[in-house]
């Protein structure tokens, strides 16, 4: 999978955080901190909505008395979790 270049805006205020990050040492460049950071915001984005969706599930639950479908991994071991 490769990578694009995509220009983009920022704000003097992001960009003076960005600037404290690599001035740090946290990242080596502008580049990697801007990108690191998008990817993480994208996976935060993610696992809200996957929050939410377990949510939904447990509103559900209180309706129908039970989670109207199956669930296994981390999903089950949350669920377990939740019971005890």
């Amino acid at each position: 999978m490769g990578s694009k270049v995509v220009p983009v805006r920022l704000g003097e205020d992001e960009l003076k955080k960005i600037d404290e990050l690599v001035k740090h040492g946290v990242f080596r460049s502008r580049s990697e901190a801007i990108r690191e950071l998008v990817r993480l915001g994208v996976k935060l984005a993610y696992v809200s909505e996957v929050l939410e969706a377990v949510e939904r599930l447990f509103e559900l639950e209180k309706v129908e008395g039970r989670i109207p479908v199956e669930l296994g991994g981390a999903t089950r071991q949350l669920l377990e979790e939740r019971e005890s």
